[in-house]
């Protein structure tokens, strides 16, 4: 950098000295700097530009132009390519370009390398003759400076993960957390879902970015009517946000979300009226009393006074909040007023109820009542659709659970048929840990007060 601006110096004092006029002096010290500027660019471009294959994953990154993670899951396959036409390069000889479900992230012609997904992804770069700056693709063409070993690389950890089990032969299996390969049900219905093939609520390759980020991908799953549905996954696995766009908080970047066999995200969707739904913390107006608040819910909702009157009253009861129904909810505790959403989601007795963290701030003598309300939401035909943490209440509780891992879909069914076809004992906490990958280690204090792994297991 010194030796540019002494040159640069150098060059504005013969230029000043060799011409009567400034002007020049301006000129040729701007030509500099732009060429400067270029080879920096050009430099630090090639330094940052890395395609890194990992065990999960393909990091595609050129420069500060492009970069996106590829799970290998998806790559169907890989073979070196020659297009007849490619795009036109940028000055920096740059082609970062999607045309159709095609993206072109290329530096060069030579060594080109074309990759096949079983399903599109999000990436975030423009698209031919249009102004979008993100879309979905399902072929990417990239270079490689030695191809046929990337080639050879890539199609080894692919082909090993695509091979079948010979236990499930023939079965729907989705790749899971490292190596296994976990079985995804999707028509478990007996008894009373028999009787009601028309899911209430349906998801279809529901999908949602944040930036280059996969919050959820290819979503799909269905719940039926008389059903209560346990969705379940660690923190960040995406339960909050699939939830958001399942109740019309959250537009899903792909996707559709049918609820009573309507399209949610319709312009205008009057299904949206027949949702309840209860956050993970309480939204109310704390300024209000339960009364003053049900009351001013059932009026945006247009119900008729007589009616509001009598279904405020009824919750109130429900919900054991008679003896504080007039004080204002700012003195409540956090239980109470996650009572007062959940007296919310049911005022319209709507037909699916979604529930987000089911146990938060309940008491046990609370969440027994509130899982009776759920029971007799379910026995009066009703969909039910909850996330909790507690594997113990939704074994007990649901009917069918969806276990969501990294945005992923990786199971779904009823527990037990669930724990037979991975092989696990025990029931759904075990299930879930071998599923996400999760270990689960015991602990133990030393003398000096350090918190040590005590190996069990």
């Amino acid at each position: 950098m010194p030796i540019i601006f002494i040159e640069l110096f150098v060059v504005g004092i013969a230029v000043y000295l060799l011409l009567p006029k400034s002007w020049p002096l301006f000129l040729i010290i701007a030509i500099l700097l732009s060429l400067y500027c270029y080879a920096v660019n050009s430099i630090r471009l090639m330094l940052q530009s890395a395609h890194v294959l990992t065990g999960d994953e393909l990091f595609i990154r050129l420069g500060s132009r492009f970069k996106s993670r590829i799970p290998l899951p998806l790559v169907t396959a890989v073979e070196r390519a020659s297009p007849a036409s490619l795009p036109k390069p940028d000055i920096a000889g740059i082609a970062v370009i999607r045309d159709g479900d095609c993206l072109y992230c290329l530096s060069r012609t030579s060594d080109v390398i074309r990759i096949m997904l079983s399903k599109q992804i999000m990436v975030k770069a423009p698209a031919a003759g249009s102004r979008s700056r993100q879309g979905l693709v399902r072929e990417i063409l990239i270079n490689a400076d030695e191809p046929e070993g990337f080639i050879e690389r890539l199609t080894a950890i692919t082909g090993s993960r695509q091979r079948p089990d010979p236990g499930v032969s023939g079965k729907n299996i989705v790749p899971g957390v490292g190596e296994e390969r976990i079985l995804v049900e999707q028509a478990m219905r007996t008894g009373l879902f028999e009787a009601n093939s028309t899911p209430n609520l349906e998801l279809k390759g529901l999908t949602r970015y944040y930036g280059d980020y996969p919050a959820v991908q290819d979503l799909s799953l269905q719940v039926f009517p008389g059903e209560i549905f346990g969705f379940l996954g660690a923190n960040g696995a995406g339960k909050t946000t699939t939830i958001k766009m399942i109740t019309g908080l959250l537009r899903p970047t792909a996707g559709t979300v049918l609820a009573l066999g309507e399209d949610l995200w319709k312009p205008g969707a009057a299904v949206r009226r027949r949702i309840g739904y209860v956050p993970d913390s309480p939204l109310v107006y704390e300024r209000l009393t339960a009364r003053e608040h049900l009351t001013m819910a059932g009026c945006l909702y247009n119900l008729p006074q007589d009616r509001i009157k009598k279904r405020v009253e009824e919750l109130l009861a429900i919900l054991d909040l008679q003896n504080w129904a007039d004080q204002m909810i700012a003195t409540y505790s956090m239980g109470m007023q996650r009572k007062v959403s959940f007296a919310l989601a049911l005022l319209t007795d709507p037909e699916i109820i979604i529930v987000d963290e089911l146990t938060n701030a309940f008491d046990a003598p609370t969440l027994a009542d509130i899982k009776e309300i759920l029971i007799s939401l379910r026995n009066d035909g009703k969909t039910v659709f909850l996330s909790t943490h507690v594997m113990d209440v939704a074994e007990k509780l649901c009917d069918r659970v969806g276990i969501i891992h990294k945005g992923r879909l990786i199971a779904l069914g009823k527990v037990e048929e669930l724990c037979r076809a991975a092989g696990v004992e025990g029931g759904l906490e075990p299930l879930f840990l071998k599923l996400t990958g999760i270990q689960a280690k015991a602990r133990g204090w030393t003398a000096n007060g350090q918190l040590v792994d005590t190996g069990k297991k």
